[in-house]
């Protein structure tokens, strides 16, 4: 017989497995595995014989490959207790979803390669490819006709445990954060991506986990379908900290896509200034620039120096894409000019803004319609357009960003889906 240093799961599951006396334990039904010590090491196994389930550990046992049939080897079997801190890999992993954190998707495991490192096993990688599949129900041979009458690629796709996050196999002892340390290492568009793609109680458990800035980044970047299931889902402390992380545009968008319950648990986690400020935005209809605006913008006086504004600026660090222009109004609000954030940095402290100010501006009416402030983004280039009120004072502004995630984005991925 030849010990094999490397096996595939499915190859040994439901196997016989042998005492030192080449009696039957029984057949292995599952194995028990600990997570926290990189790759999942094999620490015992739940056995079935005659109707009853055993768990057992062994002094040594070994995996052999005699004459193509696989037969499973013990010294020094004892029965043990299961621990609280160990996963079972058909329960929380076997045809479980896994994340692919290259692939930044999320996959099926259908199967597992385990070996032995420094005397223990461990498992090493999984396999995702439909092969696998066919190939746990004896059926590879039909798979692969199968697959190629379709013309659809059949190879099995292997993903070493480095590249994987489990979504289930998480030690709860450890801070969340650090058991999902793979995938909160994304960028935020591709965690929406995959978090769209799980089902609601992994969705609550992984965005439970984030911290509270890539929280509110992720938030942002995820389809609205979603929205209210999460917010629905999260804990009253969560949801406290994603709302104080969102602007009050943001919290207003969110808003119009939640049903009744799901709106009052926002409104009640929101300080009483913002939510009058969400509800005055929830006014506008949809397709008016009101609608898409942000009332957090940077304004000041005409006598402010650029020396007071800079000190100000410091201690207000504002989001970066808010303080690129920087709006000067006189003491009616009314808006007067604005000054580029590089002419700022740039300039003489003892100037005043209103020395160094652009006269010429481009506003919107908060009540004109989307397309006539798209429309001047893109002939002046504008990274933000001021929006004011028939009076013209500035009440808000339009971001780039919010008009391609409001209008172009949403276009885009419901045609990119539509081609797949």
């Amino acid at each position: 017989m030849k010990r094999l240093s490397v096996f595939l799961y499915s190859q040994i599951l439901g196997k016989n497995i042998y005492d030192e006396f080449n009696d039957v334990l029984g057949s292995l039904k599952d194995i028990y595995v600990t997570t926290d010590e990189g790759y999942p090491r094999v620490i015992g196994y739940k056995v079935k014989k005659d109707g009853s389930t055993f768990n057992y550990e062994f002094k040594s046992i070994g995996v052999y490959d005699d004459n193509g049939r696989i037969v499973i080897k013990t010294v020094g079997s004892r029965e043990i207790l299961a621990r609280t801190y160990t996963y079972l890999l058909s329960r929380n992993l076997l045809d479980k979803n896994i994340v692919d954190i290259n692939g930044k998707q999320v996959v099926r495991v259908n199967d597992m390669r385990m070996a032995e490192i420094a005397g223990e096993y461990r498992v090493v990688a999984v396999e995702t490819g439909p092969l696998a599949k066919f190939r746990r129900m004896g059926m590879s041979g039909v798979g692969k006709v199968l697959y190629k009458f379709l013309k659809k690629d059949y190879e099995d796709k292997i993903l070493m445990w480095d590249d994987v996050e489990s979504i289930e196999m998480v030690n709860n002892n450890l801070q969340l954060s650090k058991s999902y340390k793979k995938l909160t290492a994304l960028h935020p568009a591709d965690l929406a991506d995959i978090l769209e793609d799980l089902d609601e109680s992994s969705r609550r458990a992984l965005f439970e986990s984030l911290d509270e800035d890539l929280a509110a980044e992720t938030f942002e970047e995820i389809e609205d379908e979603y929205k209210g299931s999460i917010i629905k889902d999260l804990s009253e402390v969560k949801t406290a900290e994603l709302l104080e992380n969102m602007g009050n545009d943001e919290i207003a968008d969110l808003l119009d896509e939640l049903d009744e319950e799901e709106k009052e648990k926002v409104l009640v986690n929101l300080e009483h200034e913002d939510a009058e400020e969400v509800q005055e935005l929830l006014k506008y209809e949809d397709e008016t620039v009101g609608s898409i605006m942000t009332k957090e913008f940077i304004s000041f006086g005409l006598n402010v120096t650029v020396e007071e504004t800079v000190e100000i600026l410091k201690e207000m660090q504002p989001d970066e894409e808010v303080m690129y222009y920087i709006y000067v109004t006189d003491e009616e609000d009314k808006i007067k000019g604005l000054v580029i954030l590089r002419d700022l940095l740039l300039s003489d402290g003892k100037k005043k803004l209103s020395e160094l100010m652009e006269e010429n501006i481009t506003t919107v009416k908060h009540t004109e319609s989307i397309e006539e402030v798209i429309d001047k983004a893109a002939k002046y280039d504008l990274l933000s357009t001021a929006v004011v009120d028939e009076e013209d004072r500035l009440i808000g502004i339009v971001l780039i960003h919010d008009i391609i995630d409001e209008e172009f984005y949403p276009l885009w991925k419901k045609k990119n889906k539509s081609t797949k």
